[in-house]
């Protein structure tokens, strides 16, 4: 599951239920910038001064347990030529096996466990106005709608300026392309590292909760209208209980270099896998896309 934080309401509607990294919470907001809820208190596990206290009796027990255990090692671990034998030596490291992310690596294979990187919080406000000319526009970049698709509010939260079309697949499930900007101020540096830290957040976020591993299908250099950028396409799948016919779903991530040193463009989209018919129709908004 993923990091602490804001995420889609499973429940529906436009509202954010925040996961405390075990389970959701109670807590809603229509604002996922909103500082994270206190925890419950937890009740005091003493009685009142007018009762017995336990937590002395359960003190005493282990004292006295331990007391038993120091004898018996001194006086009857060594009869008989027996004893306990030196504890082997922990070659195991301590260090983490999760990567984060790291600027100066290249990226690397697919993980088999969601990521568990904290993906930023954009408080960039840049809002493209939207033509009527049937194209999406956001971050610098333009694509072809898909004809029947709805406009629609996707949240990234990494990802501002971000405008999207949807269709829906069934109850709970949906595909979408969308054009936004990612910032500098929030740490994207260039179009390689971008688009994997996009897709690492993508594969992480609350649109996953059953999320079992990703396989990167293409990770390579690109060029639109002229500008340098990277494309990455992953499937990333899930198992359900409550959608056993969903694998999960092919992710097109695109991050174009504008030339700007504060932003770059980025392009979303994801096809449920296996939906020959969407996934065409997505492969032709790609090819339009164009920086404009």
């Amino acid at each position: 599951m993923s990091m602490p934080g804001w995420y889609p309401d499973p429940a529906g509607g436009q509202r954010y239920r925040y996961w405390d990294g075990n389970a959701w919470s109670d807590h809603t907001t229509q604002d996922p910038r909103e500082p994270p809820p206190l925890p419950a208190a937890r009740p005091s596990k003493n009685r009142s001064a007018g009762g017995f206290n336990w937590v002395w009796l359960g003190v005493m027990i282990t004292i006295l347990v331990l007391v038993a255990l120091v004898a018996w090692l001194v006086f009857g671990g060594t009869r008989g030529g027996g004893g306990f034998s030196g504890v082997p030596e922990d070659t195991n490291s301590a260090s983490p096996t999760v990567q984060g992310w790291d600027e100066t690596s290249k990226p690397t294979p697919p993980p088999t466990a969601a990521s568990l990187i904290a993906c930023p919080y954009t408080t960039n406000q840049d809002v493209t106005s939207q033509g009527t000319d049937g194209r999406l526009r956001g971050g610098g970049l333009v694509v072809d709608k898909i004809g029947g698709w709805r406009d629609a509010d996707m949240y990234l939260q990494w990802v501002s300026d971000f405008h999207t079309q949807m269709d829906t697949v069934r109850t709970g499930w949906m595909s979408n392309i969308g054009v936004g900007q990612v910032n500098a101020s929030d740490g994207f540096v260039d179009p390689q590292t971008a688009a994997r830290q996009s897709m690492e957040c993508f594969a992480s976020s609350g649109y996953y909760l059953n999320f079992t591993h990703r396989v990167d299908l293409v990770n390579e250099a690109a060029t639109i209208s002229g500008h340098p950028a990277w494309r990455m396409r992953s499937e990333v799948h899930i198992d359900s209980p409550d959608m056993p016919e969903i694998d999960g779903d092919v992710v097109d991530i695109i991050v174009v270099d504008l030339g700007d040193p504060q932003r770059m463009g980025i392009f979303v989209a994801s096809v449920t896998i296996g939906d020959d018919r969407r996934r065409e129709l997505v492969d032709a908004s790609i090819a339009s896309l164009a920086v404009g």
